[in-house]
């Protein structure tokens, strides 16, 4: 299970530093996908397995699964880390996701995502408020 919450900077060619911790749970190919509430998604090959396994089970005559999966997989990059532990992150993902400087890299159970310092800080501050509702609400789905 990966976890955890570390801040670390991308240098000024797109290179970013996974942290050790989380090496040690992945092999050497992460699956760079687009992640929700403006971050980026980092699978590593096991669980991009099982997400694969999920989205063969949508129907591709159901609108939004097709544009679901459209979305989803056109962006996914494959990423390897290199012998000093890091990534390569292109350009066009750094401008999207605004991962210029200082980065927050958190582990969520079975993938890594890649949040701007301040795009984790406004959404840390808006869940954190909400955290207890939120906790209770998914106690009552969930037995």
């Amino acid at each position: 299970m990966l976890f955890g919450n570390f801040t670390y900077s991308i240098d000024s060619k797109g290179r970013l530093v996974i942290p050790a911790k989380f090496r040690m749970a992945v092999n050497d190919t992460l699956y760079a996908m687009r992640g929700y509430e403006q971050c980026l998604s980092l699978y590593p090959q096991s669980s991009f397995e099982k997400l694969q396994a999920d989205l063969e089970k949508l129907s591709f005559m159901q609108k939004g699964a097709r544009d679901y999966m459209r979305i989803a997989l056109s962006s996914t990059l494959e990423m390897s880390i290199d012998d000093h532990g890091r990534i390569q992150i292109p350009v066009a993902i750094v401008k999207r996701y605004q991962l210029e400087g200082t980065v927050r890299v958190i582990g969520v159970q079975d993938h890594i995502e890649i949040w701007s310092e301040q795009a984790w800080t406004a959404y840390e501050k808006e869940a954190d408020a909400s955290f207890e509702t939120t906790a209770a609400s998914l106690a009552d789905h969930h037995g």
